[in-house]
């Protein structure tokens, strides 16, 4: 047995199951504030990160969209050495295949090991509030996720969502639906 390898696939799966966790949590506090808001109103782009172990959320409130998701980018870019894992949540519109716009939220992830920040979408409607479909990975393997493990992150993204702190079951099952 090549214990380089078992120790390899261990800290892929940690990396994994954390990036999930990490989509999952960013998500949930999204979906709970977007679910609250009215008509023309936008989430404020926002980033929940580890630091030195230590939980951390914030929101970036600017004049403008535009300026906000600047100040998020810019957040971002600058995340000092000692952060371990983040997830930035910003509002916006996709473009379908049929030439359609929705509404989406974008996503980036990082946890220390992965090669790049995996970014996805998750589609929603609002009036009512409804998730649409489930969230789409844009750059999954560019990341350094092992797409063997897309399993593992899907079931990770679960966790993740049910792990918020201030989210009550019912809350989460009323947006995600019962399968949580």
């Amino acid at each position: 047995m090549d214990l380089a390898n078992v120790y390899f696939d261990q800290d892929l799966n940690l990396l994994t199951q954390t990036a999930g966790k990490m989509v999952g949590l960013i998500l949930a506090h999204s979906v709970l504030i977007g679910n609250r808001l009215k008509a023309g109103e936008l989430l404020v782009p926002l980033i929940i990160y580890y630091q030195e172990g230590i939980r951390k959320l914030e929101a970036f409130e600017a004049e403008t969209q535009q300026e906000a998701v600047l100040r998020g980018q810019a957040f971002i870019a600058q995340i000092p050495d000692n952060v371990e894992r983040w997830a930035y949540v910003q509002d916006g519109l996709i473009t379908l295949n049929d030439g359609v716009k929705q509404d989406a939220y974008f996503i980036k992830a990082w946890v220390k090991g992965m090669q790049a920040p995996l970014e996805l979408y998750q589609t929603y409607q609002l009036n009512p509030f409804m998730l649409v479909k489930t969230v789409k990975p844009i750059n999954y393997e560019a990341s350094g996720l092992p797409i063997s493990e897309a399993n593992l992150f899907t079931d990770a993204v679960n966790e993740g969502i049910v792990s918020h702190p201030l989210a009550t079951r019912e809350e989460l099952q009323q947006c995600f639906g019962s399968s949580l």
